[in-house]
């Protein structure tokens, strides 16, 4: 009779549509695995097991088994939203016992640790407070504090100066100018003789040669040419004007622009043994006049504080040559005495191609009182700095210092670091997800929630960082979609359905059959 053989076609069609049934309502469930009835065929035992008329009983079910290929992965808005794209799991801490899922919807919990919508915790590899991986592996937490300040240690200007530039209007040259000349007859030695000195240094023997002069212009040139066979050659020029007055011009402004004539020559031409200074051409940061042109960047000191510097580039009369001064948050910079007043700015050179000759970098300290460390010591980088016939220009500006940070955002590599971003452009590691894979994945346990757990089955897990091995890697801002293909489900079912119809029909068919045997008389 096919009584039996009925009843287990109708118990298999009724678990393969449970099955079905539980596919079709987790179509929307993130990281669903659908799963499929698989039957088997069964005989009774019998003496005469190996007959070719014997027939089977029926069919049961052999396993409910799980197909986890991959599911579309979408994007989602959630920074740790993640979707593994590949083999592994992530593996779920639920106080220590360890459970696996492709389900990569996460957030923080009040605590930090990354949890998913059940309260289990993400784990993986750790970092400690600098944002370094340790060895160890545990349940991943944010690490929320700010990010640390660094100091600045150096500063990169890349300029273009004005080679056009005059000598600011503000730096007037000194100069020492005598009475008309009492005679343009110059004597011999020690009538001749000149002794220049200009800021303050070694005073140059200029010998002027002796002899009559038609008038104070060829004196002027006689005079002139002594001095360019000297080292002031450059830094000293003569004059006259109408009434035959002599004038010793210092050609520096600010620094170097002090200038003293004295000697038996000085006395015969009427100029007096004195000195004329540069207080009248002092450099001002308060004076743009002073100045020719000026950048400035922010800089941090070893608490974070800011901290603006700025640079002042002043044209000298010198072809080529540039004074540079520096200042820190609009106050004195440390080439200026504060006290005195000196002055002891750096020489800029260039070479007759606008190309930097010295310095490519020098080092300044500026004293503060923040807090911090109480000088700010670093290096100023001129390098590829250039004085072209062009308009001032600032090229680059680059410092290594910076605040303190606080939590902006979180990314997520594809190797599975976490890393918190910073508000003052510095991340730091939080933690990195490692995925866990098996040798048979259809042997893992659901224990529901979109959860599996390791059997004797599926092996023991194999933890890695994504990437490595044979696992998959992770995708930041997406989930996995469950991988139900609905169109195929819903064809299974009306396959399933006529299956447990027929299995229907032939219990109905052995019915009429033994009604049959039943009413012979």
């Amino acid at each position: 009779m096919g009584f039996q053989q009925g009843l287990s076609g109708l118990s298999i069609s009724s678990k393969s549509l449970d099955a079905i049934s539980n596919n079709v309502s987790n179509a929307g469930t993130v990281g669903f695995k659908q799963s499929t009835a698989q039957f088997s065929d069964v005989f009774s035992a019998s003496l005469s097991a190996g007959s070719s008329a014997q027939v089977g009983v029926g069919a049961s079910v052999e396993k409910m088994a799980q197909l986890f290929n991959q599911g579309n992965v979408t994007s989602s808005n959630n920074t740790l939203d993640m979707a593994i794209s590949g083999q592994g799991f992530f593996r779920m801490s639920n106080n220590g016992e360890i459970t696996y899922s492709r389900n990569g919807q996460f957030q923080t919990d009040k605590n930090g640790y990354i949890v998913n919508s059940s309260g289990l915790r993400l784990t993986g590899k750790l970092a400690d407070a600098n944002g370094q991986l340790t060895g160890a592996t545990g349940e991943i937490k944010m690490n929320y504090s700010d990010a640390k300040p660094q100091a600045s240690t150096g500063a990169g200007y890349v300029v273009n100066l004005d080679a056009r530039s005059s000598t600011p209007s503000a730096l007037t040259k000194p100069m020492v100018t005598g009475s008309a000349a009492a005679s343009l007859t110059v004597g011999a030695s020690p009538a001749n003789v000149l002794s220049i000195t200009v800021d303050g240094g070694t005073a140059t023997t200029v010998t002027v040669a002796p002899g009559t002069y038609a008038d104070s212009g060829a004196l002027v040139t006689a005079i002139q040419a002594a001095i360019d066979q000297t080292t002031l050659k450059g830094r000293v020029a003569v004059s006259t004007d109408s009434a035959g007055v002599l004038s010793f011009n210092s050609l520096r402004t600010g620094r170097l622009a002090d200038i003293k004539v004295a000697g038996a020559a000085a006395t015969a031409l009427n100029v007096p043994s004195t000195t004329a200074t540069a207080t009248n051409a002092a450099f001002s940061i308060t004076n743009p006049s002073s100045y020719s042109s000026t950048t400035s960047q922010t800089v941090y000191d070893s608490l974070g504080n800011p901290h603006t510097q700025t640079l002042y580039f002043v044209k000298t009369a010198q072809p080529n040559t540039w004074d540079l001064y520096t200042s820190l948050d609009g106050g004195y910079p440390p080439e200026i005495n504060p006290t005195t007043g000196v002055h002891t700015p750096l020489t800029v050179n260039f070479n007759a191609n606008g190309v930097l000759l010295t310095p490519k970098s020098y080092n300044v300290s500026y004293p503060i009182s923040s807090g911090a460390v109480t000088t700010l010591d670093f290096k100023v980088d001129l390098t590829d700095s250039t004085q072209y016939g062009s308009s001032f220009g600032v090229n680059l500006l680059k410092q290594d210092g910076y605040a303190t940070g606080k939590l902006t955002g979180v990314q997520v590599g594809a190797d599975g670091t976490i890393k918190g971003n910073f508000s003052n452009g510095q991340t730091r590691v939080m933690g990195q997800v490692w995925l866990a894979n098996f040798q048979n994945p259809n042997g893992l346990q659901a224990v529901g929630g979109n959860q599996w757990a390791a059997t004797n089955a599926s092996g023991a897990e194999q933890p890695n960082a994504p990437g490595t091995s044979n696992l998959g890697v992770v995708q930041s801002m997406a989930i996995e979609e469950s991988n139900v293909d609905l169109t195929s489900e819903l064809v299974s079912m009306i396959t399933q359905q006529r299956a447990y119809q027929a299995n229907a029909q032939s219990i109905k068919t052995q019915d009429q059959v033994l009604q049959t045997l039943v009413n012979l008389r």
